[in-house]
């Protein structure tokens, strides 16, 4: 039964998203750009005296060109900006005329340089930024020309301004800094005090700009302390405003939400005492996006909406699109996604009509980001492609590399890793072209946590290390504490759960020495996680009640919330059932009052698990129905359908298991929908996927064999077996096969009453958020619902069991799945009577599903655990040595068939079967079939046997061509390497199997043998595609549960890992065979189940590679090995046997000591044996080969035609 966990303290990857820098407001400078200001932050260029005009007859002209000027500043100042330009370039045309150049030569290129000043600024305000660097750049030159150090230290910090807007931070400082040199030179100062003491002013309120830019918060802090000195000195009460604003962002990006307020509500003060409107909605607008980070939404809704007055009443365009922008990221955070919606597309809507750029590109980073978190992944590319464009368009590099980004969080999701890989790449790229150091680090955790999702750990932890380098070169404490806790969230994955917390206590002490408290309780909350998982249950609520602690002194009321869910959990595994519920009911009453949907959610199943604990089920079923409404509201489907589940195990523990079937069945068409779409899931749900799916499939199959429903329990345990494949080898590319599971007539009727239920609930939720005048009337229709739901139930309770004789569904045999009948008919087809063999392990039984052609299939139960089970093949494990006494190995084997083989052998004598394909489950994966002994013989004395990873995965279309055309590609490693010893019958080995040209009389296949040094992963790649059969004979170790940490022993040393594997795909299309000769899978220990001998043969059986794989359970003698792989060939390229035939009789020769003629007559029945070609000798086997130590470990996994 599924246990909800608010483990949200284990923060998914962070990813670069301009959705949240829009958010968030940065006042990096004042928005409006008006050249009568010259005590403004942004270097503005002021208007000089008046010329004396009187005498001169162009007068007239020149004034008219200032008239012009004038009107298109007011324009600007009311974001007017198109028609500003207009104004602007007609004064722009006067200032150049010759006439008026001649007459006024020095008025006019001021004049000019103003002109152009102006437009830059108004481009700037469009975003346009590469257009305002052209016209920065002109008026740069002009002061130059003409001497003026002033205004050629406005003009460039204006660039510096410009560079910052573009991304290009070192540009910005070099800019902002020969600004600063310049107004404080002593000539200016003398010349200009005031003017030059407001430009030092700006200058460094620039710098503070930039540094902030790249996550230098204490440089900026320093710049800004700096600059509000100079801009409270001179008086400057806007600029002064407009820096404690600033600081206010600094302190935010550092989680120091405190004083982030405190300097926010200075900015507002100023703002209102001076009538600055405009800075009184950004005030406004940058508290609300604290509140926002302290979880407190209404809070932020508050102050986003007065920001959002302020804007329409001053006509404010560019800021009521701002504050449209924060309202939907705040109702993004509450997962009210449709309102969150349609706020993004009103401040789209704005900052298209405005012409502001930038703030479109913001918009559609919005966008993308509710829709990716609807799960509408096609939608949130392009929104995100949309965004990407804009960047590029407006030259933003920054802007571009967030956008690529966000891209790399959507192909996340989609657990398409490689494409997010590519993106971040290009992200890290474009952060290291421009200097941000804070971004390339942040480029770097995000790939770490991509390859983590890929359970590539070395590479994960490879990336994390970077990140941490950056952070600590450039003395980020922040970015080094989220390094160190990505570091740790990689260990915690890794279930090296004390190395987590070594890194989480690291990131804690740095977190409190920044002052950081909102990081010091999540870290807290990481730190419980881990001694959760260690079961130590004292140190994780101290843990846990600390984090809390700490949200309620910050006024973080989601993180009160989370954490007061985390320690219902403690509480819940201590069997502290009451105490757990009374948590879980303040952290719904929180969630509720945040009205955060998911946390509501999550704490209504929580509730529902402690209350089924309980023994009080209807308690149980009222809180999933009411979390089912909310996740079935918000389309979080891995929640939907885990609740089924959950519905679904609580009916089977009140004895209805015909109920228990339907909710099972449900969950599971949930699950399967869900890889079917390939959507991604959370890192805490992937981790949590394994338990909760594979239990709920195991679950149902046990119903419905108990039932007698066999056919359906059939179809589930090749879903389960998909399942487990996904599990181990972390894809969901290739193993949906679109299968689904059938409703009955009578069960669809309660599924779709249960359904309406729901629905109507979610109304119900809907019309309580706005007080809706009918929510009277839909209560009444619940509780009718419910009753009518509940006489369904009677009903169908009362009739299922007399219908079921005649639903087909329950018994028709010819309901076999499609796969399976497909499989069964294609061994027919090549005249062999096959039986499909399921054992299925549950907790205290065994069943054994059998099929066969001619609508053959049934069910029988075997009353051994699993536990008893898994003992008796450790045992027999451990006995398969060549030492071991056979009688004593022998007894072991018999009473493994006794389990497995024997309740069946009525059934294959009455079929006349001589093949058995085997689906194992669990620890029967690490059986050797072929040595079960009944007595008096092992089973591969009487059948041939192969095993598939499950039928619909089983391509037999085809066989292995004749020897002509079936290339042999043979790699293998003689000589010994690190930790390996030597192998030299594999020289041997290789050179009586593969043909390597005309002059080898030797060989039996053509092909190509690379040796040792020879055999490397470039060799690998640039051969396998040319031939039909990869044959490796080296060393290789499979390590049970974690795929990245398998590999090959290449001739060189190197590991081949199953990633390299992955990336080969495309190479390996060509292949019909891959033969694993000497390589070694661990037997297994007690808490292994074997899921990875079919998930290591999985990456070379997927779709459009190989066929099927032959390899061995276990390291086996190097001579014996060798003599069974040459026999294995010759028999098989006789043309008389399938591979399976011929790996039969190629084992039977060594366990008889017969020759390779003999056992090709026996299996042809008495054929006329084919003649050696002339020079080819198998080598000789010994006596002491017959040992099923030396024959048995070999299996046949896929197509064995």
């Amino acid at each position: 039964m599924s246990r909800y966990s608010n483990t949200t303290m284990r923060h998914p990857a962070k990813l670069l998203s301009l959705t949240v820098l829009s958010a968030l407001l940065v006042i990096l400078t004042g928005p409006k750009v008006n050249a009568t200001s010259p005590t403004h932050p942004t270097l503005i260029l002021t208007a000089p005296s008046p010329p004396t005009l009187s005498q001169n007859p162009h007068s007239d002209r020149l004034a008219e060109a200032d008239q012009l000027l004038h009107q298109g500043i007011e324009q600007s100042d009311v974001n007017q900006f198109r028609e500003a330009i207009q104004f602007l370039e007609q004064a722009l045309k006067i200032y150049q005329e010759t006439d008026v150049r001649e007459a006024f030569p020095e008025e006019s290129r001021v004049g000019e340089g103003r002109v152009l000043g102006n437009l830059g600024h108004t481009y700037l305000s469009l975003a346009e930024y590469e257009r305002a660097i052209d016209f920065y750049q002109q008026v740069l030159t002009i002061f130059q020309e003409i001497g003026d150090r002033r205004r050629e230290s406005a003009a460039l910090g204006n660039l510096g301004n410009a560079y910052n807007h573009l991304g290009q931070y070192e540009r910005a400082i070099n800019f902002s800094q020969q600004s600063l040199d310049i107004v404080r030179e002593i000539g200016i100062r003398e010349a200009f005090p005031e003017e030059s003491r407001a430009g030092e002013g700006a200058a460094l309120v620039n710098l503070g700009n930039a540094y902030l830019s790249l996550a230098e918060y204490e440089r900026a802090i320093d710049f800004y302390q700096q600059g509000l000195v100079i801009l409270q000195e001179i008086g400057d009460r806007a600029g002064e405003g407009i820096v404690l604003g600033n600081l206010g962002v600094v302190y935010k990006n550092l989680s120091q939400y405190e004083q982030a307020i405190a300097f926010s509500e200075r900015h507002l003060a100023i703002a209102r005492e001076i009538g600055d409107r405009v800075g009184e909605g950004l005030a406004l607008g940058n508290l609300g996006v604290a509140y926002l980070n302290l979880g407190q939404y209404q809070q932020a809704i508050a102050f986003s909406e007065q920001h959002l007055a302020i804007a329409r009443e001053i006509g404010d365009r560019a800021g009521e699109s701002r504050a449209l922008g924060n309202l939907g990221v705040v109702y993004a955070g509450l997962s009210q996604y449709q309102q969150a919606i349609a706020f993004s597309e009103r401040h789209l809507a704005i900052a298209r009509e405005v012409g502001d750029r930038a703030g479109e590109g913001h918009a559609l980073g919005s966008l993308g980001s509710v829709y990716s978190d609807l799960s509408q992944y096609e939608r949130a590319i392009d929104l995100y492609q949309q965004q990407l464009t804009i960047n590029r368009e407006i030259g933003n590099r920054a802007g571009e590399g967030y956008a690529l980004g966000n891209l790399g969080a959507v192909y996340t999701h989609l657990s398409q890793y490689e494409r997010a890989i590519g993106l971040y790449q290009q992200t890290l790229a474009i952060m290291e072209d421009i200097g941000d150091r804070a971004g390339e680090g942040i480029a770097l955790g995000n790939l770490g946590n991509a390859y983590s999702s890929l359970s590539q750990y070395e590479r994960a932890i490879n990336f994390h290390t970077q990140e941490l380098a950056i952070a600590q070169e450039t003395g980020n404490l922040a970015g080094e504490s989220n390094a160190l806790k990505n570091l740790g969230h990689t260990y915690f994955d890794l279930g090296q759960y004390e190395q987590a917390i070594n890194f989480h206590a690291q990131s804690l002490a740095i977190a409190h020495e920044i002052g950081d408290r909102a990081g010091e309780g999540t870290t807290l909350g990481n730190l419980g996680n881990a001694y959760l998982r260690l079961r130590k249950y004292e140190q994780t609520v101290d843990l846990y009640e600390q984090s809390l602690a700490i949200a309620r002194e910050i006024g973080d009321r989601a993180g009160e919330g989370t954490t007061l869910g985390n320690l219902g959990v403690a509480y819940f595994d201590l069997g502290q059932y009451e105490r757990a519920i009374d948590l879980y009911e303040k952290s719904l009453a929180i969630a509720r009052e945040i009205g955060n949907r998911a946390s509501e959610g999550l704490a209504l199943g929580n509730l529902g698990v402690v209350y089924k604990n309980l023994g009080q089920y209807e308690q149980a079923i009222a809180q999933y129905r009411q979390a089912l409404t909310l996740f079935n509201e918000l389309g979080a489907r891995f929640e939907e359908g885990r609740l089924l589940g959950n519905i679904g195990g609580l009916l089977n523990q009140q004895d209805h298991p015909e109920l228990a079937i339907i909710f099972l069945k449900a969950s599971i068409e949930v699950r399967e929908m869900i890889r079917g779409d390939i959507r991604g899931l959370d890192t805490e749900l992937q981790q949590s996927f394994t338990g909760t799916v594979a239990g709920d499939y195991r679950l149902l199959a046990n119903l419905l064999l108990e039932q007698g429903r066999i056919p359906e329990a059939q179809q589930v345990l090749d879903l389960l077996k998909l399942e487990e494949l996904r599990e181990f080898t972390d894809t969901t590319r290739a193993t949906w096969t679109g299968n689904t599971l059938e409703y009955s007539y009578a069960e669809q009727a309660v599924i779709t009453a249960h359904d309406s239920i729901v629905a109507l609930g979610g109304e119900i939720v809907a019309c309580e958020d706005t007080n809706c005048a009918e929510l009277s009337e839909l209560d009444d229709q619940l509780e009718a619902l419910k009753a009518q739901y509940d006489q369904q139930v009677t009903a169908f309770q009362a009739t299922i069991r007399a219908n079921r004789a005649d639903d087909e569904i329950f018994q028709n045999p010819d309901n076999l799945s499609g796969d399976a009948e497909e499989l069964l008919s294609a061994y027919a087809a090549h005249g062999q009577t096959a039986l499909l063999i399921y054992p299925f392990v549950l907790e205290d039984k065994l069943w054994l599903v059998f099929a066969a052609q001619g609508s053959v299939i049934g069910s029988l139960e075997v009353p051994v655990s699993q536990s008893e089970l898994s003992t008796t093949v450790q045992r027999f494990g451990e006995l398969l040595t060549a030492s071991t006494r056979l009688d004593e190995l022998q007894a072991t084997s018999q009473q493994l068939y006794d389990w497995l083989i024997q309740p069946l052998e009525s059934e294959l004598a009455a079929n006349d079967i001589d093949h058995l394909v085997f689906v194992n489950d669990r620890v029967t994966r690490y059986i050797p079939m072929a040595a079960l002994y009944d007595g008096e013989q092992y089973l591969l004395e009487r059948y041939t046997i192969s095993t598939v990873l499950a039928p619909g995965l089983t391509d037999t279309t085809d066989k292995l061509e004749s020897i002509d055309q079936s290339q042999v590609l043979g790699l293998g490693l003689t000589q010994a390497v690190a930790n390996f010893s030597p192998l030299p019958a594999v020289d041997i080995e290789l050179d009586a199997i593969v043909r390597s040209g005309a002059d080898d009389a030797l060989g039996i296949y053509p092909g190509q043998v690379l040796l040792n040094d020879a055999f490397t992963l470039d060799t690998l790649k640039e051969n396998v595609r040319d031939h039909r059969v990869l044959h490796m004979a080296t060393h290789a170790a499979f390590v049970p549960g974690r795929p990245e940490e398998s590999f090959v022993v290449l001739g060189n040393g190197e590991q081949l890992k199953v990633s390299d594997i992955e990336a080969m795909e495309r190479r390996l299309g060509n292949l019909h065979l891959v033969v694993l000769s000497a390589c070694q899978t661990a037997l297994g220990g007690a808490a292994e189940d074997g899921t990875e001998i079919a998930g290591i043969s999985s990456y070379f059986l997927e779709k459009g590679r190989a066929e099927a794989v032959l390899a061995s359970l276990w390291a086996v003698n190097d001579t014996s090995t060798s003599i069974l792989m040459q026999r294995f060939y010759e028999l098989l390229s006789s043309g008389e046997l399938t591979k399976a035939e011929a790996l039969r009789q190629a084992q039977l020769s060594l366990l008889y000591d017969e020759s390779t003629e003999t056992r090709l007559a026996a299996a042809t029945r008495n054929a006329p044996v084919p003649t050696p070609r002339e020079g080819f000798a198998v080598a000789v086997a010994e006596p002491g080969y017959r040992h099923p130590y030396y024959w048995a470990p070999f299996i046949l996994i896929g197509n064995g035609l």
